[in-house]
């Protein structure tokens, strides 16, 4: 299982690197977003990922780091691909590289970054991973696309990890999830656990038919934790969330509340953002990804930090899993 370290000072995202390690965890991401999102302050910390994460990597010794994910709008691939292999020889093989087609329209407009639509951004999301996987593997590398071009490009020194870091792959779309079939080592969604399951039988279908083993790609479910014993606050804590992902007639309006199987409920909906309830809950929760094809979970850690709750879900949800 890993976390997600979300917004906040270098000092709590610190703090929270080297906690989550000294508690088990795999592996820790940091958001990729020039503002916060949804009803978060717009002053909000909002460092840039890539930077935190080499600067943590340096600072501990087991976890793997990644950005959850990089919009592909944020960078050209080609300097992508020289920060990721930086990170990797900074973190001596620990980078995930996430990677997806962007969506919020504020950060580029505040930052005054195209933001195309989402066929284009799906264009690019497609050339781009080609171009991570052919410059990070590669001596030289040339590419001719629509929207990127490069000669003789070189990444020296090149990645730790051969042939290169798992590529990490965020959509829920049959384009994007085409793409995560034929270069990604993890597929990552925010799904209810009906809508995984779908997800997961169209990935391996389309791995299979280019003749890739399905097994070889990973399949994670990010979520947000509220894990509590007393029922009244656990309910408060569903409705709030199914307030933020509704209109004041229970229609979705969030893409995340839209990430599920026609028909299924507001309230089922709003767990697919947050793992809500106490230990047995959310543990059956988890149990219900896992046989939809979830193989890993990614937790997004409190703000402020909260190593009890974090220690919490270690002991009594995560052991079930993993063990001690």
């Amino acid at each position: 299982m890993g976390g997600t370290m979300g917004f906040r000072t270098f000092a709590e995202a610190l703090e929270c690197a080297r906690a989550i390690e000294e508690l088990g965890f795999t592996t820790l991401y940091a958001s990729d977003h020039m503002l916060g999102v949804s009803s978060m302050a717009v002053d909000i910390p909002a460092m840039e990922p890539w930077t935190l994460i080499t600067a943590l990597a340096a600072a501990t010794k087991r976890l793997r780091f990644g950005v959850l994910v990089s919009g592909v709008t944020y960078r050209h691939p080609s300097m992508l691909a020289k920060i990721a292999s930086t990170v990797d020889v900074v973190s001596n093989g620990r980078l995930d590289i996430g990677i997806g087609g962007a969506w919020s329209k504020d950060d580029h407009l505040a930052f005054g970054l195209d933001f195309p639509p989402l066929a284009e951004r799906q264009e690019r999301l497609r050339e781009a991973v080609e171009i991570l996987d052919g410059l990070l593997t590669r001596p030289s590398f040339s590419y001719q696309g629509k929207h990127y071009r490069l000669q003789d490009a070189v990444v020296s020194p090149g990645p730790v990890q051969k042939p290169r870091p798992p590529i990490m792959l965020a959509a829920v779309g049959e384009a994007g999830i085409e793409i995560a079939a034929r270069h990604a080592q993890m597929w990552c969604a925010v799904v209810t656990p009906a809508f995984a399951a779908d997800r997961v039988a169209l990935l391996s279908a389309k791995a299979r038919a280019i003749g890739r083993d399905p097994a070889a790609i990973e399949c994670a479910q990010y979520s947000s934790i509220f894990l509590s014993d007393d029922a009244r606050e656990v309910r408060r804590t569903l409705e709030a969330g199914i307030a933020r992902i509704t209109d004041a007639k229970k229609r979705p309006v969030l893409a995340q509340a839209r990430n599920a199987l026609g028909g299924e409920p507001v309230e089922e909906r709003a767990m697919a953002n947050a793992l809500i309830g106490n230990a047995e809950q959310v543990t059956a929760r988890i149990r219900a990804y896992v046989a939809a094809g979830v193989t890993h979970f990614i937790i997004m850690t409190p703000r402020p930090f909260d190593r009890r709750l974090i220690d919490k879900f270690r002991k009594e949800v995560m052991t079930q899993f993993i063990g001690n």
